[in-house]
């Protein structure tokens, strides 16, 4: 399929995504209804932001990686250090796409989600849910 990528890792990559996008559109709904009840964009991003993160990783460790490790603050510590390097990462971009681009804060935290989404994979696959 792609080189370098075993069935296992295309496996991940493919329940990664689909977990992903569950948390994505509880991120955006969670946003959208924060950003019209008046709540400003960022702080609003940020809560739909690590509501995904809370569903994400008892999903990820079940059934993307199909972790057995069992959870240790250790294992939570990586997990939310992958997730406040990407939360960052989407303060970054909100800040370059809205504030210096004037792009929509909607259609900039949808790019910004795929952004992270990337550097969420890397990070769990290769760190956190590492066997």
């Amino acid at each position: 399929m792609l080189s370098g990528f075993s069935q296992k890792n295309v496996q991940h990559l493919i329940r990664f995504l689909f977990v992903g996008g569950v948390c994505t559109v509880f991120n955006y709904v969670i946003f959208y209804f924060l950003m019209k009840n008046g709540i400003q964009y960022q702080i609003a991003s940020s809560i739909g932001f690590l509501s995904g993160v809370a569903i994400g990783f008892p999903l990820n460790k079940k059934w993307t990686y199909q972790s057995e490790s069992s959870i240790s603050s250790f294992l939570l510590y990586k997990y939310a250090l992958v997730y406040l390097i990407s939360l960052v990462v989407n303060f970054f971009t909100l800040f370059i796409l809205v504030g210096k681009l004037n792009i929509d804060p909607q259609i900039a935290n949808f790019i910004s989600i795929i952004i992270t989404t990337i550097t969420n994979f890397l990070g769990t696959k290769i760190w956190v849910f590492q066997k």
